[in-house]
């Protein structure tokens, strides 16, 4: 009761508190949620475009480290063919075929030729830990000296030779291993090895084995941001670089690697921290790189720039409240004045004007009120004449209405009167003029089927091949699914009428009348093979789509076409009405757009007064 009593009462203050007072109130509010709401957008759209940017800056990076590390790879594995072409080279390997029981070491004549062979590839290659022709019977052939590999005792049984075997003198990328000829057994490296086989035998040799220190990669990663962790792993996922032991990421996220493939960098959480993960792999290699950066690096800028957004909205509130108390005062009378003016047009005075000198928010909105008040007097008052207009047109059409049921049974005796003379062709002119009688005067509905719209041109048609003869020819090109579409009343004829008068009488023709349904929209066309219109006439017609206006000849006053297209937009609006296209002596054709209604959706009621 107490917190009810408590609500009630600090609304009572808040309401009796002065209006300029509550106006600097609700500015500083509004100024507070308008702030906050700007800095959070800009605050999450510049986090989102950080991001974005790291992302993509991550990706070329990435695809970067693959193909320089692709292109030294290229060169290793060239250097792993060049046995082939030195005879020398191959008959010492063919020299060291069957495997022996006694230690038997080379000679020293083939240790030093193959020793200047390899050194050869290594001048100026620190990344290179050393380059390795193994025999098949054991024997090792080496740029390093007898202290650091040994010269004998090759290990066949090593997982590494199997994979070398199994690629059948394809080359290969061995991940970080520690092969056991060298006499220090922490000695880890990365290798390119290949099968060497007798190129015309195809017995296999040896093998040639390229060992990579990691230093290799850390001088293609020296340009990279030291807050990235960057992995490279073979195509089995096995790891190239780092070592194993300074490894980030686990065997879980190896195990779905593919994910990665889908897509090319995702946010994964690992050991409670959130990476950006970046994933690249070389279609030569199968050499697979990730780039893993935390998101807090990704966001040092976004929350420098929170915590400029935050203050410069304090500074902002602050800067609202003074210069509230300054500007309120001319503020509130201009709202006086516009509130004075807005009740004396409520009472119905219309001949209201306000002046503010200032051309700020209030000023234009007090511009904005004359217009408006300007244009109900001018809307009311024409309102009132196009009712005034309305009336006398219903009156000057029920002084010049005949009667049609007189119409009706005069052209009836008219019909029965020909019958019974035989003359069956006045006969069917008489019904056709009456039925077009009938459809023109019934006001019961001003939107019409297709099918009974046509049905009028039919009869329309037939009046005038009484005049005409068989010159005249109509053809419908229309599917009886669109027979029920619901059209505006007479929009038709004045075109067939048009082709008729102005295309084919004289001469004769043929009238085609098309119904298409294209998205939604109803395409009625009328087109003739008449006499056509020159270039400048038809530009004329269109003119007067545009306009409304027409220049009347001396049989027509020329305003069917604009009505009916004038009637079109009215109903449905802007983009709907008819469109010409004519060349002389080659025809002309009207195209009617409409959308398609039916019975029971349709937006236009039948009997809404086209």
């Amino acid at each position: 009761m107490e917190l009810v009593t408590m609500k009630q009462n600090l609304k009572k203050s808040l309401l009796s508190l002065p209006y300029r007072v509550k106006l600097i109130l609700i500015f500083s509010l509004l100024i507070l949620v308008t702030s906050t709401l700007l800095g959070s957008i800009t605050y999450y759209q510049f986090a989102k475009s950080s991001q974005e940017r790291t992302e993509e800056y991550q990706i070329q990076l990435a695809d970067q480290i693959t193909r320089n590390l692709d292109r030294y790879l290229k060169e290793m594995q060239i250097i792993s063919l060049s046995p082939l072409y030195n005879q020398e080279v191959m008959d010492i390997l063919h020299n060291h075929q069957t495997p022996s029981e006694k230690t038997m070491f080379p000679p020293a004549n083939e240790r030093i030729t193959l020793w200047r062979y390899i050194s050869s590839f290594i001048h100026m290659r620190n990344e290179i830990k050393g380059i390795h022709l193994m025999a098949n019977d054991g024997t090792i052939f080496s740029n390093l000296d007898s202290n650091t590999v040994m010269l004998k005792v090759f290990d066949t049984n090593n997982e590494w030779v199997g994979k070398i075997k199994q690629a059948d003198g394809e080359w290969v990328l061995l991940p970080l291993h520690q092969p056991s000829y060298y006499l220090r057994k922490d000695v880890t490296v990365f290798s390119v090895a290949r099968l060497i086989r007798d190129p015309y035998t195809y017995q296999p040799l040896g093998i040639i084995k390229i060992d990579l220190k990691q230093d290799l990669i850390q001088d293609i990663l020296s340009k990279t941001n030291g807050a990235n962790r960057i992995f490279i792993l073979n195509k089995e996922n096995q790891f190239i670089y780092p070592n194993k032991e300074d490894k980030l990421i686990g065997d879980s996220i190896l195990a779905e690697m593919n994910m990665f493939k889908e897509n090319n960098h995702l946010t994964v959480p690992i050991d409670g921290v959130n990476y950006l993960v970046v994933y690249n792999e070389s279609p030569y290699s199968g050499v697979k790189t990730l780039m893993l950066t935390p998101s807090a690096v990704i966001l040092t800028e976004v929350n420098h720039l929170r915590k400029v957004v935050i203050l410069v909205m304090f500074i902002g509130i602050f800067i609202s409240l003074v210069l509230g108390f300054i500007l309120s005062k001319p503020l509130v009378e201009s709202i006086h004045t516009l509130r004075r003016a807005m009740e004396n047009v409520r009472k119905g005075n219309l001949n209201q004007s306000v002046s503010i000198p200032s051309n700020d928010e209030i000023g234009q909105l007090g511009k904005g009120f004359n217009h408006m008040v300007n244009e109900i007097d001018r809307l009311v008052s024409e309102v009132y004449k196009t009712g005034l207009r309305e009336k006398e047109a219903e009156i000057k059409a029920l002084q010049s209405q005949m009667n049609p049921h007189f119409l009706y049974n005069t052209l009836e005796t008219i019909n029965m009167l020909a019958i019974t003379k035989g003359n069956l062709e006045v006969s069917d002119m008489v019904s056709s003029l009456g039925r077009l009688l009938r459809y023109t005067v019934d006001n019961s509905s001003k939107i019409v089927t297709l099918k009974e719209e046509l049905a009028f041109i039919q009869s329309y048609i037939a009046i005038q091949r009484v005049r005409m003869g068989e010159d005249l020819q109509y053809v419908e090109e229309i599917d009886s699914s669109l027979h029920d579409v619901l059209i505006p009343k007479l929009v038709l004829q004045p075109f067939v009428e048009n082709a008729i008068l102005h295309g084919l009488f004289g001469q004769g023709g043929r009238i085609v009348m098309k119904a298409l349904s294209k998205k939604q929209t109803l395409e009625i066309v009328i087109q003739d093979n008449g006499r056509g219109v020159s270039a400048e006439k038809l530009a004329e017609l269109k003119q007067s789509l545009a306009t409304g206006q027409t220049q009347p000849t001396e049989n027509h006053n020329g305003i069917a076409i604009p009505n009916v297209h004038e009637r079109l937009q009215l109903l449905y609006g802007k983009q709907y009405g008819i469109e010409m296209e004519s060349q002389e002596r080659a025809g002309f054709s009207v195209t009617l757009n409409m959308p398609i209604q039916r019975k029971g959706n349709e937006g236009v009621e039948r009997g809404i007064n086209c």
